[in-house]
């Protein structure tokens, strides 16, 4: 939109960029059930040496806590991609409804 104190979406492109988020999100459920594999074939990550086990004992628990938000993620771009095309679709019909309207008020015998 040139007008300046008003704004302007290319609801046609969000509209189409939109699927990019099932793209990364199966990239990201790759990485995690990578990561998760390797872990879980690892029976002491952290080492089990003194230290290993010292480290583990402070960072299981926050380290499992991100392993399971990773695993959530992708189900979330792939809802946030939906929104995204869902709101753009809206906004071309809320678009296409209020320049009907217009045309209606300009050209009263083409109404209805």
């Amino acid at each position: 939109m040139s007008q300046s104190g008003g704004f302007g979406i290319d609801a046609h492109g969000l509209d189409a960029r939109a699927g990019e988020f099932a793209t990364l999100a199966e990239r990201v459920r790759a990485v995690a059930g990578e990561l998760a594999d390797v872990l879980d074939a690892t029976p002491t990550p952290w080492g089990s040496d003194a230290v290993g086990e010292s480290f583990a004992a402070g960072h299981v628990e926050a380290a499992e806590r991100t392993r399971e938000q990773l695993a959530r993620l992708a189900g979330e771009f792939e809802e946030f991609g939906t929104a995204l095309a869902e709101a753009a679709k809206a906004y071309v019909a809320a678009d296409t409804t209020a320049a009907d309207e217009v045309r209606a008020v300009d050209e009263p015998d083409r109404a209805g």
